[in-house]
């Protein structure tokens, strides 16, 4: 398992990709990977119901094209998670964004909602204000001193960071 105390190393955690397209996963496994994410778990809606041993630390799901499916997977793994644990970030990418949809993603526990087609950077820009909110620390640059993976990993998020303002 990816999950850290107080960080979130991409290299480190399990990504998991819900998406009944194939090709979208495929892609958005490509991005992942060169963002530094190695971990990463494809599954249709279906197949994603089940834990199967994996427990992820992004989640990136598509709910369509079945919406009630996809949202009740984003509740269940809400309703799993382990007190005290960093929750999983969950991102929905959709193509269709109405308000209605938005709003019952957000009740049943995604962390943001990403509008299809998006760019890399936007994707990146979203994990990274996803996980800056569970894992404050790093977004604020708190690391130790001796902790050479750590400073490394957070010259890798400035990076990223910049970037996206670029």
């Amino acid at each position: 398992m990816g999950r850290q105390a107080s960080t979130f190393k991409f290299q480190e955690a399990g990504v998991l990709i819900v998406d009944e397209n194939t090709g979208f996963m495929d892609l958005t496994a490509q991005i992942l990977m060169g963002f530094g994410f190695r971990k990463l778990e494809r599954r249709g809606l279906k197949d994603a119901e089940g834990r199967n041993g994996f427990d992820p630390d992004l989640i990136i799901v598509d709910p369509f094209p079945d919406l009630d499916a996809g949202l009740r997977l984003i509740e269940d793994h809400r309703r799993r998670q382990t007190p005290g644990s960093p929750p999983a970030v969950v991102i929905v990418v959709t193509g269709h964004t109405p308000r209605p949809l938005i709003e019952k993603a957000r009740r049943v526990g995604a962390d943001y909602i990403v509008a299809k087609p998006f760019s890399p950077n936007t994707l990146l820009d979203r994990i990274l204000w996803s996980t800056s909110s569970v894992f404050a620390n790093v977004a604020s640059g708190e690391v130790e001193d001796d902790d050479t993976d750590n400073v490394a990993y957070q010259a890798s998020i400035q990076n990223a960071s910049a970037a996206l303002l670029q």
